[in-house]
């Protein structure tokens, strides 16, 4: 069953919305919230490690992430271009921002400004101090901008949802923690692996929402190449190998049970997930069912990486770690912990008032004589 097409956006709705403010559509800056995460654990890894806090690195560790986040946006919303014109089931969180698709900016723009952010990506990676930061950095700067940049376009050759995992839960935080202690720890390895399968997962769940329209243009996601069906049983066949990875490896003794535990907490609104997906939400690409399940479905993994990174920190306490350098990880956290609140705010504002709208919008019963 089809689901309903919604209005357009800007210029065509007559908001009026100018070039600029669309090229700021089209970077999409709420997704970088999720940045602070794995970025603030790999810091939060290496000062529970004993090594101190050097925040002119912490910092750059950040600003790239962010920087080649942006870029992979404009990248892919020019390259993605023909698969969001034939996507009429987007949610706010899938089918790209719309931006080109109303004509509110031109594409060219968009590869424009990929291309100066990658430019400005290869300058960060080439005044790192390390070769093996260097390495690390430019592996993530290629698989971000060849996730759907022609020759290779990773994510239409059925490999885009291991690329944002091995970037988003692998790379990043890799070369944030080598930038603080010359070495990738094996306690930041023991964490991010369960949080890397449930990332592949989230990401199946994104496009399922759009395999439709990226069948129609040869977009071949892991949904289009093996089916709805069984896309959903990969989906929560994940959920159980995340957590049962992480449980494994607190009994060797990689994960200590004061981080597994905070991890563990966030197990529920896994379950939720399997639920809303063995009752079909995705199954009939109707936004209105969509929505909030690709949105938690992102948000679980932003969360358990979170907790992670508190159970990271509260350990570090445990050991009398430098307090100081522990005080900074947590105001980050806290300060992730704040914006999420506002977002869940805005979220339910905006659900609240569509479904406002909807009932002023029905028409009145008809009154018997």
């Amino acid at each position: 069953m089809a689901g309903p097409r919604r209005p357009a956006t800007g210029p065509v709705d007559g908001r009026g919305e100018t070039p600029w403010r669309g090229l700021v559509r089209l970077a999409r800056l709420r997704f970088l919230l999720y940045n602070l995460l794995p970025v603030g654990l790999a810091v939060a890894v290496s000062v529970h490690q004993g090594y101190p806090l050097d925040l002119t690195w912490y910092a750059v560790a950040q600003l790239f992430a962010w920087t080649v986040h942006v870029m992979t946006h404009y990248c892919n919303e020019y390259f993605d271009l023909a698969a969001d014109r034939a996507n009429v089931y987007f949610t706010p969180w899938t089918g790209g921002s719309r931006a080109l698709v109303d004509g509110v900016v031109a594409p060219v723009v968009s590869l424009r400004a990929g291309v100066v952010l990658f430019g400005v990506s290869a300058l960060m990676v080439a005044v790192m101090p390390s070769w093996q930061a260097r390495t690390l950095a430019a592996a993530a700067v290629m698989l971000a901008w060849f996730y759907t940049a022609p020759p290779i376009r990773l994510n239409y050759r059925g490999a885009g949802e291991l690329t944002v995992a091995a970037i988003l839960n692998g790379l990043w935080p890799a070369v944030a923690v080598v930038l603080q202690t010359g070495t990738v720890p094996m306690l930041l390895l023991a964490v991010l692996a369960p949080t890397a399968v449930l990332q592949v997962a989230r990401m199946m769940v994104m496009n399922l929402g759009d395999r439709r329209s990226d069948a129609m243009v040869g977009k071949r996601t892991l949904p289009v190449i093996i089916g709805y069906r069984p896309a959903v049983r990969v989906i929560v066949g994940a959920q159980l190998v995340g957590y049962a990875t992480l449980t494994v490896f607190a009994l060797l003794g990689w994960v200590p049970w004061l981080v597994w535990a905070a991890m563990a907490a966030t197990a529920p609104l896994s379950a939720w997930l399997v639920r809303q997906l063995r009752d079909g939400a995705m199954r009939d690409l109707d936004p209105r069912r969509m929505t909030p399940v690709v949105f938690w479905a992102s948000n679980h993994v932003s969360l358990i990486v979170a907790a992670a990174m508190l159970g990271v920190i509260l350990d570090a306490v445990r050991r009398s770690a430098d307090g100081g350098a522990l005080a900074v990880l947590g105001a980050v956290l806290a300060g992730y912990g704040m914006l999420f609140a506002h977002r869940l705010w805005l979220a339910r504002r905006h659900s609240e008032r569509g479904q406002d709208l909807a009932q002023r919008a029905r028409p009145e019963p008809a009154q018997r004589g």
